[in-house]
């Protein structure tokens, strides 16, 4: 997915006319880790790459992908504020590091925080309010509270969205589908985030 990601980095640069030093400068980064993004010797991470697009007026997803087009053709009004999120195919067990490797895509909604990511759901676990498909956006090591919906990585590395429920001293990893069972929150599962929104892509 990453083949060449330098040089699409160094072409948008380059259209969008900044030398490596000013545009290492608005992204926040240093001019000699810029060149190692461009001369492919290292990964930005999903933030940093992220930046890298907005400052050059760039579409992420042909940054990371070198598919559509460079640039949007109808540009969204500065009155909206959207964020352009990262799909993750799934979460890495070293998350949040490292996990430019596991973007898929990016989905452009309005009024989610920076920093946040999305997931795809899969199965029925959460039915019927969260649907297979669906879009769980979600932010990570975000406060807990009782009756939250979190994303959880399990002892095989699997994530799947349950709902945070406390009973007596006990954390309870709860679907909200009555025919799934309840687990018991053991070192065996990893809490990664809270859901804070799902989005449905309605097919017609």
């Amino acid at each position: 997915m990453n083949n060449n990601l330098g040089d699409r980095i160094k072409k948008a640069r380059n259209k969008a006319g900044f030398t490596q030093g000013e545009l290492a400068k608005k992204v926040g980064i240093t001019y000699p880790t810029l060149n190692k993004y461009e001369k492919n010797h290292r990964v930005p991470n999903s933030q940093i790459l992220g930046r890298i697009a907005k400052e050059l007026n760039c579409n992420p997803g042909w940054l990371l992908t070198g598919e559509g087009d460079m640039f949007r053709e109808s540009p969204i009004p500065d009155t909206i504020p959207v964020s352009n999120i990262p799909v993750l195919g799934r979460v890495p067990a070293g998350f949040p590091d490292r996990v430019s490797e596991e973007i898929i895509e990016y989905i452009s909604l309005p009024k989610i925080p920076s920093g946040a990511y999305a997931l795809i759901v899969k199965g029925n676990s959460m039915a019927p309010n969260i649907k297979d498909e669906d879009y769980a956006i979600f932010v990570p090591n975000s406060n807990i509270r009782n009756g939250d919906i979190i994303v959880v990585i399990d002892e095989w590395g699997e994530s799947m969205l349950k709902r945070y429920r406390t009973k007596n001293d006990e954390v309870l990893l709860v679907s909200d589908n009555s025919e799934y069972p309840t687990h018991r929150l053991t070192e065996m599962y990893k809490i990664i985030g809270k859901v804070i929104d799902i989005w449905r892509r309605v097919k017609f």
